[in-house]
């Protein structure tokens, strides 16, 4: 780590910390009930900056003006409207409270990084090893050694960990911080949190093929490439007739044993994952509203334990919003990578941070937490600036 080799004042040192500690310490176990309500240290601190940033240098919340940002103001009218028209309008504003807190504190953290990437790296990289270490040793001391359950969202921190590791280990040629990458593994690995060990071990693989591959292809060249992609993707959809997969996935689901379903996470799931295609066949175009995907799970289950979203984004974000709402989300998404690979200023490897974060809200339920990992490389990719 090279924090000691920044030169800041200690009033502008001490705004980085915060500002860098915040999304770790919010993927952590800091997190506390008071009169009902659950407390994160991370709010907190988020409140604390907020306040601060408007009575010291308010021109930094003028950047919810960028012109990258008005898709997003524009997905928040998308919300509204839809909570009007499915008469669910105080969900609808809820979500957007919880997306417009988490714009502040990345439009924030993006004015930070842009002053000096690195060192929002490094202070990013040794807040989630404080997150991570304080979860492993939490659930040690209730002696539990693998599988930290009780972590909720600080789990997400051993892949992330891991990853930035990775990340910055091939940006700056940095041995150390491979050594370091290495020995992260091991906490991933004994938190069983597969989405983060996948994820790692795919941008690990990816890594390794774009190392192979010394000349960076042309921009026509990469359409080519994702429209490649896509019809391969789409043939094999066809070629398995995946209709009929799914068919017969729902019939099968009619004779689900709830017990077993209950006590097996992949029974769960799978079938979570078949009454969410039904609920979007139902309602494809402007999905059923914010929240409402467990009411509509109430028709499928007599046991209301087994009442969950469908434990992936993107089909929750289709069973709440609709086809519309999440091809207005992607096309943002994909249009703020186009314009960053565009840019040539930024490190190859901010491309496979969003191919990291793509991928593990996969496999995660709709919430604050999803939503921070998926929005954070598209709101602040100046993590990876090149500042050369």
């Amino acid at each position: 780590m090279q924090l000691f080799n920044f030169k800041y004042s200690r009033t502008e040192m001490i705004s980085f910390i915060i500002v860098c500690s915040i999304f770790p310490l919010y993927l952590s176990m800091f997190r506390y009930g008071v009169f009902g309500a659950l407390v994160r240290l991370s709010d907190l601190l988020l409140l604390t900056l907020v306040a601060i940033k408007l009575l010291t240098t308010p021109k930094v919340f003028y950047n919810f003006a960028q012109v990258k940002i008005i898709p997003v103001w524009l997905y928040i009218g998308y919300i509204l409207t839809n909570g009007v028209y499915n008469e669910n309008l105080s969900s609808s504003i809820k979500e957007c409270i919880q997306l417009l807190w988490i714009m502040t504190y990345f439009i924030i953290a993006s004015s930070y990084a842009k002053k000096n990437s690195r060192l929002f790296l490094e202070l990013t990289i040794v807040f989630l090893i404080i997150s991570a270490t304080y979860t492993m040793l939490y659930h040690f001391s209730e002696g539990n050694l693998t599988r930290y359950k009780s972590a909720n969202d600080g789990k997400y921190a051993f892949g992330l960990l891991s990853l930035l590791l990775l990340l910055k280990s091939s940006m700056f040629s940095d041995r150390q911080a491979f050594k370091v990458f290495l020995i992260s593994l091991i906490p991933l690995f004994m938190s069983m949190e597969r989405k983060g060990i996948f994820g790692v071990i795919l941008i690990f693989i990816l890594l390794g093929v774009i190392k192979l591959i010394k000349v960076k292809p042309s921009l026509g060249e990469m359409k080519l490439l994702l429209l490649s992609g896509f019809l391969i993707a789409g043939s094999m959809l066809y070629l398995f007739d995946i209709s009929a997969y799914i068919d017969y996935k729902i019939y099968q689901s009619n004779f689900l044993d709830e017990g077993i379903a209950l006590y097996t996470s992949n029974v769960h799931r799978e079938n979570l994952l078949v009454n969410a295609y039904q609920i979007i066949s139902e309602h494809p175009l402007l999905g059923v509203g914010s929240d409402q995907i467990t009411y509509y799970m109430f028709d499928y289950y007599w046991d209301e334990r087994l009442i969950n979203g469908a434990h992936n984004f993107y089909l929750d974000m289709l069973v709440q919003y609709g086809a519309i709402g999440l091809l207005f989300l992607l096309t943002w998404s994909f249009y703020t990578m186009y314009s960053c690979y565009k840019s040539g200023r930024y490190y190859k490897e901010l491309f496979l941070f969003y191919a990291y974060c793509i991928f593990v809200v996969t496999f995660m339920a709709v919430g604050q937490a999803v939503m921070l990992v998926f929005f954070m490389p598209f709101l602040n990719p100046n993590m990876f600036l090149n500042h050369d």
